[in-house]
């Protein structure tokens, strides 16, 4: 493969061309017979012209996209180098004189005239097809002023234009109470999971404060390291901390289990009735007999573990070890974490999100999508 021994860049002036005739090809052999020119325009364009003496072909050069350059690869077979030169690109199209209108008006005249010959001497169905041809026919003009009336007309609600929650996240997101005046407020734990339901967790709670190795338990490296700061805490709540951590446990297991496994015998916490039931009663839906997890629950899901987990934390959770144990990136980790009144920062090199007071503006979870699309 050839060495490429000079890049011939040149940003200032003109640059060779590659010329793109829109309606056709230049036939083999009559390259020579085209002349070419560049020309700077009013606005500072830089224009093409070729002709071949009949027709004159010109465009604009294209410089609007910055994201790459194009080069073309010269070979001078004499000596082997290689050159790459930079080039510009320009599609060309006819320059149509003033002729070509008169061109149209005779055109338009012989239509006319053949629509009136069908009519006159035409078949039942020749004028029928004739008729329907020229109803369909429309003054631009007419269609134009009527559309400018339209648009007079509208009158635009300003309060149509205010945001709006999505009803959707008003579902699968936690309440929050956005009037709250200490961090403690802005989140209800009984909202979340009933106080009931995690004190049937407290004897296995009871079981990991015993316990001399969390390995037994299967924990997820992001369960295992934030049951061990509680363990090692001296809080006298540890309890039941440990409760809410051991059902965020049982939460991403069954987030975690394919859904072809989620069977009517299927078990997702097989210590507490109560919390097995509350987890496929709220994170998933039964139709017919069939229990179904849209994907919608698996926002739900990741928004209420947010939030219980900074409930115990401090109020503070790390994003890469909950996006490790729920397998999704850490970009919809945080994008979540904002629509919940979070914060991003980091902290000794750990990305986390945090809730602070004040809270930022609200951020819908659900926008409307435009159609996009890239």
């Amino acid at each position: 493969m050839p060495i490429v021994n000079e890049i011939s860049v040149n940003k200032v002036g003109f640059r060779p061309v590659l010329v793109d005739f829109q309606n056709g090809k230049i036939k083999p052999g009559e390259e020579g017979n085209l002349d070419s020119a560049l020309y700077r325009n009013i606005e500072k364009e830089t224009v093409v012209a070729v002709t071949n003496c009949n027709m004159l072909y010109t465009g604009i050069v294209d410089n609007e996209n910055d994201l790459y350059n194009n080069f073309i690869l010269v070979h001078n077979r004499k000596s082997g180098k290689v050159r790459l030169i930079q080039v510009d690109c320009c599609p060309v199209s006819p320059l149509l004189d003033k002729k070509s209108k008169l061109m149209d008006t005779s055109v338009s005249k012989a239509e006319n005239s053949m629509s009136e010959l069908k009519k006159q001497f035409g078949s039942k169905k020749t004028k029928r097809s004739v008729e329907q041809q020229e109803r369909l026919k429309m003054n631009i003009s007419t269609v134009k002023e009527q559309l400018e009336k339209t648009i007079t007309d509208i009158k635009i609600d300003e309060t149509d234009m205010k945001l709006v929650p999505d009803e959707n996240d008003n579902l699968y997101r936690p309440k929050i109470n956005r009037d709250a005046s200490t961090r403690e407020q802005v989140y209800n734990l009984e909202d979340l999971v009933p106080t009931s339901v995690l004190d049937t967790l407290s004897n296995e709670a009871l079981n990991l404060v015993n316990s001399e190795n969390l390995e037994e338990f299967g924990f997820l490296p992001f369960v295992t390291n934030n049951i061990t700061r509680i363990l090692k805490s001296l809080d006298d709540n540890k309890i039941h901390k440990l409760t809410i951590f051991l059902y965020i446990h049982y939460l991403m297991k069954f987030m975690n289990t394919p859904f072809k496994h989620v069977t009517k015998k299927f078990v997702v916490c097989d210590k507490s009735t109560e919390v097995n039931n509350h987890i496929l009663n709220n994170y998933s839906s039964l139709n017919a007999g069939h229990r179904t997890r849209p994907s919608g629950f698996k926002d739900k899901a990741l928004c209420y573990i947010l939030v219980l987990a900074a409930i115990v934390m401090d109020y503070e959770v790390d994003v890469e070890t909950i996006s490790k144990a729920l397998k999704i990136g850490t970009k919809k980790v945080t994008n979540t974490s904002r629509v919940l009144g979070f914060s991003s920062s980091v902290k000794n090199g750990i990305s986390l999100v945090s809730l602070k007071l004040p809270l930022p503006a609200q951020v819908l979870m659900s926008p409307k999508k435009k159609k996009d699309k890239r």
